[in-house]
């Protein structure tokens, strides 16, 4: 199967990669990205990296590579704490633009007659109902529920061409290099291991979709059932 991962050089997007390069049953990745991607993965032969200045508009030598996808994984954000100093128009680009630009592209590339997996992750404490104000930074979380909305809205008008599920883990827990030290959460806010978490999500794209959206206790669940398979191979 054919995988597309938009967003590989963070933190969940580099895990993703690692295990999906490990899977037998993907046998061709492109990774869509703003800067160079650093891969040493023994089975990089079968990746495509892509720079993409601009990710609102796919120039046909794109299109062609990531044609005809089974499935995508969507990191592409500003991320919660990084919006606090980022210029609101500047996150709803990067956040919404860039994420309804992507599955239309991957929905047009796509000419086979099997419906596109777009797996997108959103947040914990989304709330798809809009007549409920936010309690914490309603602005923007206001514009991750409208990016699930309008998704949800495109693959129901697809005609079953295109399937699309929002995961909203908590804080996804895991080494995030020298120095980092984990924060002290508020009570009650979920937490996932980063493994469980890029487990439940391949499991997604290879094996077909399970439910919308896919709550924290939900990846805990599926991450942790498909643990031996998608890291079997360490």
């Amino acid at each position: 199967m054919k995988l597309v991962i938009g967003g590989a050089t963070g933190f969940v997007g580099k895990e993703l990669l690692k295990r999906a390069l490990a899977c037998p049953e993907i046998t061709s990745i492109v990774t869509l990205d703003r800067r160079a991607l650093v891969v040493e993965d023994l089975n990089k032969e079968k990746l495509t990296s892509i720079v993409l200045d601009d990710f609102e508009h796919y120039p046909t030598s794109v299109m062609e590579k990531i044609g005809n996808a089974d499935a995508c994984i969507w990191t592409v954000a500003v991320a919660l704490t990084k919006s606090m100093s980022t210029p609101f128009p500047e996150t709803k680009k990067v956040t919404y633009d860039y994420t309804v630009a992507g599955i239309k592209a991957l929905s047009e590339s796509n000419k086979t007659e099997n419906p596109l997996r777009f797996i997108y992750f959103s947040g914990a404490a989304v709330d798809r109902d809009l007549t409920k104000e936010p309690v914490f930074m309603p602005e923007y979380s206001k514009l991750r529920a409208g990016v699930e909305i309008d998704l949800i809205e495109f693959a129901a008008n697809s005609r079953g061409a295109v399937k699309v599920t929002c995961v909203r883990p908590g804080y996804i827990k895991g080494n995030r290099g020298s120095g980092y030290v984990e924060p002290q959460l508020p009570p009650g806010v979920p937490t996932v291991i980063l493994e469980v978490c890029v487990a439940a999500v391949l499991k997604q794209c290879v094996e077909g979709i399970e439910m919308d959206p896919i709550l924290n206790d939900d990846l805990e669940r599926i991450g942790k059932e498909a643990m031996p398979k998608y890291y079997a191979a360490q």
